[in-house]
Formats: structure tokens, C-alpha cells, sequence
């Protein structure tokens, strides 16, 4: 299923999006880690675009608690590519069936030194509304921030997160509402912006 058809604003950043994510260039040197990939989703609503974001569990063995994208670990028998990886993971913890995520392309690869996993973004937009099911193993809360709130400065900042071994870290993030985006979906995320930042400056 193909997103919604839309006129406004929103669907014409969309098709600037593709083109921009088609145009960059592909990383030559990722560091070694663990295989992983996400899907950065993207919908229209009302003309606007918003990003997905879901929290996850706190049963979860890494990462516990912490605002994320859909995805996980590429499983190499199951998963043809690092895509396949991405949208099955997003099936499996959000509902979204595959057929219903229209990729627009990739973003780099992020490296995550505590858990060294290397995750391959990848962005997609999926209809709106959707009815979610959510698994309740993985995932905690979904929610989604509009992108224009993202490109606002003062959704950037600094903040303290409380590790796992009770240290007090002061981290780079986004701040909406109750919600803390920060560690590798902070990176994804700013990379996603930086993107469409540029392509505002170049218009």
C-alpha cells in the first residue's frame, strides 16, 4: 500500500527527501559492530510530516527504557539485506506491515560504543491514520513528534540520563514534551534534520 496522496507542504518536502537521500553519498569506511538496522517513519498528517518514534521496554536487555525507531539486530538467515531487517523489525514491533512502508532511501550508518552495535537507518513513510500493534515484550509507548518542532532550535538541548549503573550523564537531545530523545535515535534523528536543513538552505 502506497502512502495517502497529499497536496501540501509536507508531500512536497517528501519528494524532495527522496532526491536528497538518493543524491548523498555512500559512507566508504563504517566501523566494525554488530548488524542492526532501523526505519526512521515518516506519515503526512494534515499536510505536515511527522517522525515516529516508539519507547521501549523496560524489560529489554539493551537500551531499556529509551526512546527509539522500530528495527534491531540483522539476523543473517532471515534477512536478505540490512533493509529487510529494518522493515521486518518495524512489523514485528509496531504492526506496520511491510507492503505499507514506502522507502525513500538511507541515511549513515550510526555506531553505538557502549553496546557496539552499527545501525543502517533507513527512512520510509507509511500511511495515516494507522491502527499500531504494538508488542508489549519490546515496546512500551508509541508517539510521534512533528518534523517542524524537530527543526526548531530550541528543541535541541542538554539534559541528564541516569545509566544503568547510576551514573549521572549529561547528554545531547531532543526534548518534546515528556519525551527524551537522545543517545543513537538522537544522532539518526539529527542526521535526518541536517538533511532537511540543507536542502532549505539549497532551495
Amino acid at each position: 500500500m502506497s502512502a495517502p496522496r497529499d497536496t501540501g507542504a509536507g508531500a512536497a518536502l517528501l519528494l524532495r527527501l527522496r532526491a536528497a537521500l538518493d543524491a548523498a553519498p555512500t559512507p566508504s569506511d563504517s566501523p566494525a559492530g554488530i548488524a542492526a538496522a532501523v526505519l526512521v517513519p515518516l506519515f503526512l498528517q494534515d499536510g505536515a510530516l511527522h517522525l515516529l518514534y516508539t519507547k521501549r521496554s523496560e524489560t529489554l536487555p539493551h537500551h531499556r527504557g529509551q526512546v527509539s525507531f522500530p528495527g534491531g539486530r540483522h539476523v543473517a538467515d532471515a534477512d536478505p539485506t540490512m533493509l529487510a531487517t529494518a522493515l521486518r523489525e518495524t512489523e514485528e514491533e509496531i504492526g506496520v506491515a511491510q507492503a505499507d512502508v514506502e522507502v525513500l532511501g538511507s541515511l549513515p550508518p550510526i555506531h553505538t560504543l557502549g553496546s557496539n552495535f552499527l545501525i543502517s537507518p533507513f527512512v520510509g513513510v507509511f500511511p495515516h491514520p494507522y491502527e499500531f500493534r504494538p508488542n508489549p515484550y519490546e515496546v512500551s509507548e508509541i508517539f510521534s513528534v512533528p518534523l517542524a518542532v524537530l527543526l526548531d532550535p530550541a528543541t535541541a538541548t542538554e539534559d541528564d540520563w541516569t545509566a544503568d549503573d547510576g551514573r549521572v550523564l549529561r547528554v545531547a537531545c531532543y526534548r518534546y514534551g515528556r519525551h527524551m530523545i537522545w543517545g543513537a535515535t538522537y544522532a539518526i534523528t539529527t542526521s535526518l534534520i541536517e538533511l532537511v536543513q540543507a536542502m532549505h538552505a539549497g532551495a
